[in-house]
């Protein structure tokens, strides 16, 4: 049996090395992370029961049924994300990415009471740890321009950024009504962080001093069409759930109800920035240039964030064997639709955008950015079979839809939104968990796969033309439908529990 002492030393330990981790747009898949190693190789469905520390987010009736003073912990949680779309700038032209990350962490600690009705948790978390980051650079020699004999280097680049965090820091409390009936309550302070680029960027030119125009030479030129946007923000909100639980009486057959609200603000700010450049564009039809444009707007320390988070329902039940020896899970949670709203509103406007944008937006929201979601209904399933009183087997599977449009990557009704590719999401877990003493250890592993097709083209680099006036299209082609994604994911789970006597 492990002291006292060196308990609180371990106790302090773990706690460290969780803050430290933790402190280094929207999501639309509500399910892609679970919490707490055994959670997560249930694929998340416990709500009906088998929910671990966990229990403070998926049904807070279940707190600490056990009344015990413990420190549970996803110590390592790393995966490796091999993230592919094809065609997203053009007909062959793909984003490829391999990502190695480590995921955030999972703190929670069980408060023990002198009244055994009374369970008290406290937990650091993160819903929501979403990164992603490509670049494309696309090279060709065509006759582009024209205007020149001879054909252009064609200059095609691309580069897309986005970083999206929500951690939760709180707690909760269960109450036992009577031996087989539970309520209970959650609350969360959210801090949401956003990191989002994205860069566009084409050229054509003649690699030469001068160029020839109807046979006479005049100084070589660049032909250039450029869009960036920058978008950054934190905002933190009160988050609010509430649990039940009934365990029938032959001790084989639970189920269980959470439900989590919407958000309550409280703050948030954002930096925003935007510009639009063309430059030595020729309109053939009127035989002239173009005229050159650099348009850029910004504001910094915007305020009036609002990021809404969607009320959703879960149930879910638990079957055990008469043996307690297997255990079956299910649970179905449904998320509410989210109403189109902005994310944030700018008051600066730019000064010209390509007639492409400005037909769709109108005029006072070219800064600003929005956001909607559908409803969804995941499921989840998992398994458990203790195979001793020490080892015991975990595996499971769970949906992830995404709450978007899978066709639409740049506007919500024609409004600016973060670019964003949508997928829908598969998981699947299996682990072991092993009790030595006061110590539980669970580890496992996650593969995660996403798809997605049919999607229009951020941006099209073949099949280029010089100039469409009817959209202001310069130096691209014509976006098709014909881009998908695939996602696939495998992470590693380890996870600690300890029990202070």
């Amino acid at each position: 049996m492990i002291c006292l002492p060196v308990k609180r030393i371990w106790l302090l330990a773990l706690m460290l090395v969780a803050i430290a981790e933790i402190t280094s747009a929207q999501s639309d898949n509500y399910w892609s992370w679970n919490f707490n190693t055994k959670s997560a190789l249930l694929a998340g469905s416990v709500v009906g029961g088998g929910e671990g520390p966990s229990s403070v987010y998926y049904n807070p009736s279940l707190i600490d049924h056990e009344n015990m003073q413990s420190l549970s912990m996803s110590a390592v949680i790393a995966s490796l994300q091999f993230y592919n779309v094809d065609n997203m700038a053009g007909d062959g032209i793909d984003a490829d990415k391999i990502l190695f990350k480590i995921q955030p962490r999972f703190l929670s600690y069980s408060l023990p009471n002198k009244n055994e009705r009374i369970g008290t948790e406290l937990a650091i978390l993160s819903p929501v740890s979403e990164e992603v980051r490509y670049t494309i650079q696309h090279i060709d020699e065509i006759d582009i321009i024209n205007r020149t004999q001879g054909k252009e280097t064609y200059s095609g680049y691309l580069k897309y950024a986005r970083k999206y965090t929500d951690t939760w820091v709180g707690g909760g409390s269960s109450y036992k009504v009577s031996d087989r009936f539970y309520v209970g309550g959650s609350a969360f302070l959210s801090i949401k962080l956003l990191r989002y680029q994205y860069q566009q960027d084409t050229k054509a030119y003649q690699e030469v001093d001068s160029v020839i125009i109807d046979n006479e030479i005049e100084p070589s030129y660049i032909a250039q069409n450029g869009f960036e946007e920058e978008f950054k923000y934190w905002y933190l909100s009160l988050i609010f759930k509430a649990g039940a639980y009934y365990n029938f009486p032959s001790d084989q057959f639970s189920v269980g109800a959470n439900i989590t609200f919407p958000a309550i603000p409280i703050y948030g700010e954002a930096d925003i920035r935007k510009s639009f450049s063309r430059s030595n564009i020729y309109e053939n039809d009127e035989d002239a240039f173009v005229s050159n444009e650099n348009s850029i707007g910004f504001e910094e320390s915007l305020r009036g964030v609002r990021v809404k988070n969607s009320f959703s329902l879960a149930f879910g039940a638990q079957y055990s064997s008469k043996n307690q020896k297997n255990f079956i899970t299910i649970t179905a949670e449904y998320f509410h639709h989210i109403d189109e709203y902005a994310l944030i509103e700018s008051s600066n406007q730019l000064d010209w955008t390509p007639y492409y944008v400005s037909s769709k937006i109108s005029e006072n929201d070219y800064m600003s950015y929005y956001f909607k979601a559908k409803a969804v209904t995941n499921l989840a399933l998992g398994f458990k079979k203790q195979i001793t009183s020490s080892l015991a087997f975990m595996g499971g599977f769970r949906t992830d839809f995404t709450a978007s449009n899978e066709d639409d990557t740049r506007y919500v009704n024609n409004k600016f939104s973060v670019i964003q590719v949508h997928m829908n999401k598969y998981h699947i877990t299996s682990g072991l968990g092993i009790k030595v003493k006061d110590f539980t250890i669970i580890s496992g592993l996650q593969y995660t796969f996403g798809r997605n097709k049919n999607m229009e083209q951020i941006i099209s680099y073949t099949e280029p033309v010089e100039y469409d006036p009817s959209t202001q299209h310069a130096l691209e082609g014509s976006r098709q439908n014909n881009s998908q994604a695939r996602l696939n994911e495998f992470s590693l789970f380890l996870g600690l529990s300890l029990n202070i006597n």
